[in-house]
């Protein structure tokens, strides 16, 4: 695609999008390569609204790929809770060799293509896959397969009761962490469709004690709403262990200790 051609990237990104938008082109996602690390290539599906991006432009949520490839630059262990097909655990386990990602995925159906995309990349001894949620409690709860079937990224916690529930296994990063003799967190990015929050609850002992240097996450309103999460409830609880916050983009957000 020409596309790739265009630089800036925030301008690439606009024109790509109103492009995509008028004339739906055919896109095939094999082999992607990363505008932000060309040895990356992922596999993607095209009928994905995030992956069209990916597949168009070489990356996906500009601001925040910039602030995360940054950070991976220090070097550390990331947590990547929604990994998806495995954008952002990729970016950050290739950029040291001493980087690792643990890599939470509750989607039954994102599991085989992360896993195809981490070995794909020969980064199976820097990311730890993990086919479970992180969530405030520790023991299963409901998820919802109802959207997943052309948008990898919209299934997600559910409290309802639709047809399309299974029960997945949800564990707290605090339990995670103590578990895996994991003593600091340089980045926990979470994209969980509305139960961020939750994430941010289970990380509470990591969190009081600084131990978790970056929080990147998203605020899905209408999802949050249907999980009974209120707006800012994370930012409330950040501030109060005195974490900085600021607003990447619409409905996204950075904290830091």
């Amino acid at each position: 695609m020409l596309f790739k051609y265009i630089y800036p990237l925030v301008l690439r990104e606009k024109i790509s999008g109103k492009f995509n938008q008028i004339f739906k082109p055919s896109l095939f996602g094999k082999s992607i390569p990363l505008e932000f690390d060309k040895n990356i290539v992922l596999d993607l599906n095209p009928n994905d609204v995030g992956h069209q991006n990916i597949i168009l432009n070489g990356f996906y949520e500009y601001e925040l790929t910039q602030l995360i490839n940054n950070l991976a630059s220090k070097g550390g262990i990331m947590m990547d809770i929604g990994a998806n097909y495995g954008y952002f655990s990729t970016l950050w386990a290739n950029k040291k060799p001493t980087n690792k990602v643990h890599a939470f995925e509750a989607s039954p159906l994102n599991l085989s293509p992360l896993e195809n995309n981490i070995k794909k990349n020969n980064l199976s001894n820097s990311i730890i896959l993990n086919p479970i949620a992180a969530g405030k409690e520790n023991g299963s709860i409901k998820f919802n397969l109802a959207n997943e079937q052309n948008q990898t990224g919209w299934g997600g916690i559910s409290i309802d009761t639709n047809t399309n529930l299974i029960e997945v296994q949800v564990i707290t990063l605090d339990k995670y962490c103590s578990e895996n003799n994991i003593e600091e967190v340089e980045v926990l990015k979470i994209d969980t469709e509305g139960a961020d929050t939750w994430v941010i609850y289970g990380a509470e002992n990591m969190i009081k004690n600084k131990a978790i240097k970056n929080i990147f996450w998203e605020e899905n309103l209408p999802r949050m709403g249907n999980l009974g999460i209120k707006i800012e409830e994370a930012h409330d609880f950040l501030r109060k262990y005195n974490y900085t916050i600021n607003k990447i983009s619409e409905g996204e957000f950075h904290a830091s200790a």
